[in-house]
């Protein structure tokens, strides 16, 4: 049995020519071309590179989370009454 393989946008990796995704993007009507443009362009903002100490500080804040000390988000909302 193949395993699966995922790229970093947890997205199984497979050949994918630019000319197969624009053939399938000229088959979309208007309403789903503006859903495609919302979508392309969240995932198209550039990288922004994080400083030595921001990188520390998240790596500080997962290892919090994995020790089960992170807030859950139900509990934030009754503070701030939402």
């Amino acid at each position: 049995m193949a395993h699966l393989r995922y790229n970093s946008l947890e997205v199984v990796a497979m050949a994918v020519q630019k000319e197969d995704v624009k053939a399938l993007i000229d088959r979309l009507n208007q309403e789903q071309l503006q859903a495609l443009w919302v979508i392309l362009n969240s995932i198209a903002w550039p990288t922004e590179k994080i400083s030595p100490e921001e990188a520390v500080e998240i790596e500080k804040s997962f290892n919090e989370i994995d020790a089960g000390k992170g807030v859950k988000a139900e509990d934030v909302w009754r503070e701030l009454g939402v």
